[in-house]
C-alpha cells in the first residue's frame, strides 16, 4: 500500500529548545492516530485499518514530528495472490486521509459544537451543510466522523497543547504545503460536544404488562407495550412505598395504566432510549393469577 508522510508541528516560544512535555504530546499524538483511523475505517467501510509511524524532527522554536501514515487491509495479502497488483480503490485508501483531516479539522474550528441547521445529500458522496447564514459542502465520510464524540475527543487532545503557555499553534503539512493551521485563540472551538445530549421528551397514558419486577426501586421493570419491550424505572412515590411495604401483590400478566416519560437522546453519538413512569393510574390484575418473584 502506498504511504503518505505528513508533518505535525507545535509552534511557540516555549518550544524554543525543541522539548515538549511527553504528558503532552502522547496524547495528543494519539489523538491523531484514534482521528486517522476513523476516517480510514469510515471511508473504506472498515475493510483498511490505519498505521502510523513517527519519525522526529526539531526546528528553532517548534516541535516537528513527521508522521507516516498507510491504509492496511486485513484482505491485502489474498488480495496480492489472487491479482498481482493494488486496485484502484486501495491507493484510495490513503491517498485521500491528510486531506479528509484538513477539511474535519477546518469544520470544526469554523463551527466549534454547532450542528448544522439542515444537511442536504447533494450526491457524488457529498452534502450540503447549512450553519444559520453559512452554507459548507463536505465529504459524507468526513460529516460523518465529525459528528463522532469519540473522535471528537480525539481531536481535542491534539490541540489541547494550545491550553498551554508558550504553545500557540498547530499545524499539518503535507509535502512542505501548510493542509491545516490553527492559532491559540480558537484552541476552545475545539472542546468536544456533551457525551449525552437530549434530544425529545415526551409524556403520555399507556397500558404496560408486566414482564419481570424489581422490589429494589432504582432497578428497571420490564413491560411489554403492545409488540414492545421496555424497560423502565418507576418514580411513583405512592406507587414504591406500597411496593416496599408489600402492600401489593403482581402477578404474571398484570397491567398497569400510567403515565409514561420517554427521553430520547444522543450519548458518544448513538440515539438512546429512556422510561420513566411517572404516576401509577391504576394495577389492573390479570384474570389467572401466577404471582412473582420479585428480584433483588
Amino acid at each position: 500500500m502506498p504511504k503518505t508522510n505528513f508533518t505535525v508541528k507545535y509552534d511557540g516560544e516555549s518550544l524554543a529548545n525543541h522539548e515538549m512535555d511527553v504528558a503532552l504530546l502522547a496524547p495528543a499524538l494519539m489523538g491523531i492516530q484514534k482521528v486517522i483511523d476513523a476516517l480510514v475505517i469510515e471511508s473504506t467501510s472498515g475493510e483498511y485499518k490505519a498505521s502510523l509511524k513517527m519519525k522526529g524532527n526539531a526546528k528553532a522554536g517548534s516541535i516537528e514530528i513527521e508522521l507516516i501514515t498507510q491504509a492496511i487491509s486485513s484482505l491485502q495479502a489474498t488480495k496480492d495472490l489472487v491479482f498481482g497488483f493494488f486496485g484502484t480503490s486501495d491507493l484510495t485508501a490513503s491517498s485521500n486521509i491528510i486531506a479528509h483531516i484538513g477539511a474535519l479539522l477546518y469544520l470544526i474550528k469554523k463551527f466549534g459544537r454547532k450542528k448544522p441547521n439542515k444537511v442536504e445529500d447533494i450526491g457524488d458522496g457529498y452534502s450540503r451543510l447549512y450553519f444559520d447564514s453559512e452554507i459548507t459542502i463536505i465529504n459524507n465520510h468526513v460529516y460523518k466522523v465529525y459528528n463522532n464524540f469519540e473522535v471528537r475527543e480525539a481531536i481535542y487532545k491534539a490541540i489541547k497543547p494550545l491550553e498551554e503557555e508558550g504553545i500557540n499553534s498547530f499545524s499539518i503539512s503535507e509535502d512542505t504545503e501548510k493542509v491545516f493551521e490553527v492559532d491559540k485563540e480558537y484552541a476552545s472551538r475545539f472542546i468536544p460536544p456533551s457525551a449525552t445530549e437530549l434530544m425529545l421528551t415526551n409524556e403520555e397514558e399507556s397500558f404496560l404488562q408486566i414482564v419481570k419486577i424489581s422490589f429494589n426501586m432504582n432497578n428497571k421493570w420490564q413491560f411489554t407495550k403492545g409488540d414492545e419491550t421496555i424497560n423502565a424505572n418507576i418514580v411513583d412515590e405512592g406507587f414504591i412505598k406500597k411496593v416496599q411495604n408489600r402492600e401489593a401483590s403482581f402477578y404474571d400478566g398484570d397491567i398497569l395504566h400510567v403515565i409514561l416519560q420517554k427521553e430520547q437522546y444522543q450519548e458518544k453519538g448513538k440515539l438512546k432510549t429512556n422510561y420513566k413512569i411517572l404516576k401509577v393510574l391504576n394495577h389492573e390484575k390479570a384474570a389467572q393469577q401466577q404471582p412473582f418473584d420479585f428480584d433483588s
